[in-house]
């Protein structure tokens, strides 16, 4: 599987990364290490000395912070706390969220951050427009635009033992999959909604898709008994560009996975992280890809 980075045009959306909250930093970078991932140094932000790093990939990346402006849920510390979709008009998407009933929050810039092939941190600059707390259940929803000449994407993307390449995307259970979906299909601005059998629904965005079903029906979307109770992010997907490699380094390292099939595993990350990531071959290997 391959797969190289580009930006959005000016209609397209596409799922940006995903944010855990952590406890301890350096006890989840450690994990993330283990489990193959290449990590970027940790990070003190100016506004309130919290810490983060980043794992980038070809398309999409995965943040991990210690701040508490990221905690959505005060009895899960450890947990995927907010999704962040990508365009390339940040201004035009945070009004018209306020016309579609939304709260956006006044835009501010990110300082984002990679690391070179000599594996030196190297800065990089986005803006980002959040939504109010009060406007999403399950967690904070943002929109982000990459700054085209100083995006983390234009220095060498690191490569990860584990094999992993891309974000694809998130599954979200809510206590109304039904209401959900209808809010979640207005913050994106595609309406394409289709059903996933009776589980639940998918929007298609322009790279990746939400799926969104009721907490019960995790076990069944996702064909495994890795995710039976959650509320709000449960898990997200990304690809390999070698499953079976990815498979054996799983192995290799004594790590707990679940092989669903052969183009499918299942990652349950530790307590020090929280959340599952489902590793596919490609978009086919997820179940509502159909």
């Amino acid at each position: 599987m391959s797969s190289k980075r580009r930006p959005p045009t000016s209609d397209e959306v596409f799922i940006d990364h995903i944010t855990h909250i952590v406890e301890d930093i350096n006890v989840a970078n450690r994990d993330l290490l283990r489990f193959g991932f290449l990590t970027s140094t940790k990070t003190e932000t100016d506004q309130n000395k919290s810490s983060y790093i980043q794992i980038i990939f070809n398309e999409g990346f995965i943040k991990i912070t210690d701040s508490p402006d990221y905690i959505f849920d005060n009895n899960k510390i450890s947990a995927i706390a907010a999704l962040t979709l990508e365009t390339g008009k940040i201004e035009d998407v945070q009004g018209r969220l306020t016309l579609n009933g939304f709260h956006p929050m006044p835009l501010n810039n990110q300082k984002l951050s990679t690391i070179d092939p000599s594996g030196n941190l190297v800065g990089a600059e986005a803006r980002l427009c959040r939504l109010r707390k009060s406007d999403m259940s399950e967690a904070y929803a943002e929109f982000i635009y990459h700054e085209p000449e100083k995006s983390i994407w234009n220095n060498p993307i690191p490569s990860h033992s584990n094999h992993i390449v891309a974000l694809r995307d998130v599954i979200i259970t809510a206590k109304d999959p039904d209401e959900a979906t209808a809010r979640y299909s207005w913050f994106s601005n595609k309406g394409s909604i289709k059903k996933i059998d009776d589980l639940g629904w998918k929007i298609p965005l322009d790279r990746g898709n939400l799926a969104i079903c009721k907490s019960e029906a995790l076990s069944s979307l996702i064909r495994s008994e890795i995710l039976t109770d959650s509320a709000g992010i449960a898990g997200y997907t990304v690809l390999s560009n070698n499953i079976s490699a990815t498979a054996n380094f799983f192995s290799d390292n004594k790590l707990d996975y679940t092989r669903i099939n052969d183009d499918l595993l299942a990652l349950p990350f530790p307590k020090s992280i929280g959340g599952c990531v489902f590793i596919g071959k490609d978009e086919s290997a997820f179940p509502w890809s159909s």
